[in-house]
């Protein structure tokens, strides 16, 4: 049967807010080292309604086909592929594209290349029926891991590096994670796989199923900041020096005040999560109690192989993180229940 030539997709087609929609698109064409992947699922990232409202600090390539946590089956293979046929059941890294010369992709820090092009910021992503990706950066799923599942190894990454390759945990430690979305949560459980004694979950009003959740997850303990004295609870806890690590992953600038109040001296403060207003706070403390505060972004390869090993051997369950299943001609829907903290994590389905 012919190859279809077009294909619904959702489509962010100016850098003005709400300029996106359900579009008819070319089926992308692939060149001699990339593969084009028959979409079967793609996670909703908290930040694909950012874009949609046009809050996020970078102008995107529109028009735009958004998404960039997805895992499908390979429809096509170029001319140059090895190792890859027709069939493979397969997920991708985030890196569309980077140059794979400079200093930063020779020593394995390619996702802060200066040319890195992501999907579904600058290079078409996967709300729609196929995508293209460059042979390098796919990754087998298991035969036991669901394709639904592996759509969502793009956040289990963030949260493997920012926990196990940005900080360090060692057992009998206390780790605060603050923001219970998917990506604090896998960060929970991240923790409780490298041996931290307590695990703290911080949300805010309207967190309240998240937090309930996150004690199912792996935390030991759950906090509301706007009810619950923190910092005081947390200070109180053990020798009362405060946490060793603090995840930050609620994806606002000021939460670094609640961090540096309940990091202990030494301490590390890992920050996933950033927002564009100024802190309009003192950063002294980082100097006073001599704590390290780590920028995190993105994962690598080898991340990617580590976390595809942790959903094959059921270390880690993705299946309750996802709340709802939809169809990329409900994105709107799926953007409202993520912006109105309803849904823990959606997945698209695409539409013929």
């Amino acid at each position: 049967m012919a190859m279809e030539k077009t294909m619904k997709a959702v489509v962010k087609y100016d850098n003005v807010a709400d300029a996106t929609e359900l579009r008819e698109m070319p089926v992308p064409e692939i060149g001699p080292t990339d593969v084009l992947v028959r979409v079967a699922y793609t996670g909703v990232c908290g930040t694909d309604p950012h874009m949609h409202k046009n809050l996020v600090s970078i102008p995107l390539n529109v028009p735009l086909i958004l998404g960039h946590e997805f895992a499908g089956t390979i429809e096509k293979v170029g001319s140059e592929v090895k190792g890859y046929k027709p069939g493979d059941r397969v997920t991708a890294e985030t890196h569309a594209d980077y140059c794979g010369e400079c200093e930063l992709c020779r020593t394995n820090q390619y996702p802060i290349c200066r040319d890195r092009k992501g999907f579904g910021f600058k290079v078409h992503g996967a709300f729609a029926k196929y995508v293209k990706v460059p042979a390098r950066i796919l990754h087998r799923v298991p035969d036991n891991v669901s394709l639904k599942e592996a759509s969502l190894t793009e956040p289990l990454c963030v949260a493997y590096k920012a926990v196990v390759h940005s900080s360090r945990v060692n057992p009998g430690d206390t780790v605060v994670v603050i923001g219970p979305g998917p990506i604090g949560m896998l960060c929970i459980k991240m923790a409780q796989i490298c041996g931290a004694s307590e695990i703290i979950a911080v949300g805010a009003n309207g967190d309240e199923e998240r937090l309930k959740m996150s004690l199912d997850y792996g935390a030991t303990m759950a906090l509301n900041s706007e009810k619950d004295d923190v910092a005081s609870i947390i200070m109180s806890m053990g020798d009362g020096y405060g946490a060793d690590l603090v995840v930050d992953a609620a994806g606002v600038s000021q939460t670094l005040k609640l961090s540096m109040d309940v990091v202990r001296p030494g301490g590390q403060i890992t920050k996933i999560g950033w927002g564009p207003k100024p802190v309009g706070f003192s950063l002294d403390p980082i100097i006073s109690k001599s704590v390290t505060l780590k920028g995190h972004f993105s994962h690598t390869w080898d991340v990617w192989e580590k976390c595809l090993v942790l959903l094959s051997k059921g270390q880690v369950d993705l299946k309750p993180l996802i709340t709802h299943e939809l169809t990329i001609d409900q994105w709107e829907e799926s953007f409202r229940l993520i912006e109105r903290r309803e849904a823990m994590k959606v997945v698209l389905k695409p539409i013929d």
